[in-house]
């Protein structure tokens, strides 16, 4: 009865003065940093916990970043490299335009690396129907001639070789001569230009036709300077070569074709002949 009578008029005083709420309020004030203290080292361990999580994940995020960079880097260096292959092929198609010559497509294999010697191999031999003598040129200029033939492989003397000759002439005056390679892939040397010859800085030099080799008309370089001595018979012409001969891949081999009457291309190196009645022997 006593704990009821109790009940009673706590519930009396708390209705009329709110004294409950209040000594809650208090109470919870008074032990709110036992609190804090007791939910302290959970808090730590949350903390570290969540800190410890957000390390690994940018470290991995990190790392996985780092690969798709290279991944990037080496797209981009592959897409450089198809662009410039793409623009040399383009460069080779240039050059067999208004040609009345057939060409065929080879790619380099590799370089000797005598460097007294300025050879190249290529990807076409015998069984390609690659023969010795054969010019050979890329998108810019004259590269060189087939030396060997192999059933599978050739070898290409470049014009740079010191043992290379080749006939050339004036584009400007149509002055014949010899461009000489002299062991380095920056100057030709054509020795043998007359001392008074009309000849200046920029005249394209092109092949002459002479020595069966070299068709005529093809681009060999430029003319970059001119050496003339007093006394020398001859003045010493140096060429820039047109054609990359220490870069690029692919080359093209020229075949002769002649065009008949008809329009049809023959494959044979002989001109073709048209019988043509003379002027009495027509009806």
């Amino acid at each position: 009865m006593m704990y009821i009578l109790l009940a009673i008029v706590l519930m009396f005083m708390d209705q009329r003065g709110h004294y409950v709420p209040r000594i809650r309020s208090t109470m919870e004030l008074a032990f709110e940093p036992i609190f804090h203290v007791v939910s302290w080292p959970a808090e730590v361990l949350r903390s570290i916990n969540q800190h410890t999580r957000a390390r690994n994940d940018l470290i991995s995020e990190n790392h996985q970043l780092q690969k798709q960079l290279l991944n990037t880097f080496a797209s981009v260096q592959t897409q450089a490299a198809l662009e410039q292959e793409n623009q040399r092929l383009r460069n080779l198609l240039d050059a067999t335009e208004g040609r009345a010559y057939q060409f065929k497509f080879a790619e380099m294999l590799r370089v000797d690396l005598d460097p007294f010697s300025h050879k190249v191999w290529i990807n076409r031999g015998n069984d390609k129907g690659v023969a010795v003598g054969q010019a050979v040129i890329d998108g810019l200029g004259v590269i060189g001639q087939v030396e060997d033939v192999h059933l599978h492989y050739s070898t290409v003397r470049l014009i740079s070789d010191p043992d290379h000759a080749l006939p050339v002439q004036i584009n400007r005056t149509g002055l014949r001569t010899v461009a000489f390679g002299n062991g380095g892939t920056e100057h030709l040397l054509m020795p043998n230009v007359p001392l008074q010859a009309d000849v200046s800085p920029g005249d394209m030099i092109v092949t002459s036709g002479l020595g069966d080799r070299f068709p005529p008309g093809f681009p060999v370089g430029e003319v970059e300077r001119i050496q003339r001595d007093s006394g020398d018979t001859f003045a010493i012409v140096y060429v820039r070569p047109f054609a990359a001969l220490d870069r690029g891949r692919e080359v093209l081999l020229i075949e002769p074709r002649v065009i008949q009457a008809e329009g049809i291309e023959a494959e044979d190196s002989e001109p073709a002949v048209v019988d043509t009645p003379l002027p009495d022997e027509q009806p």
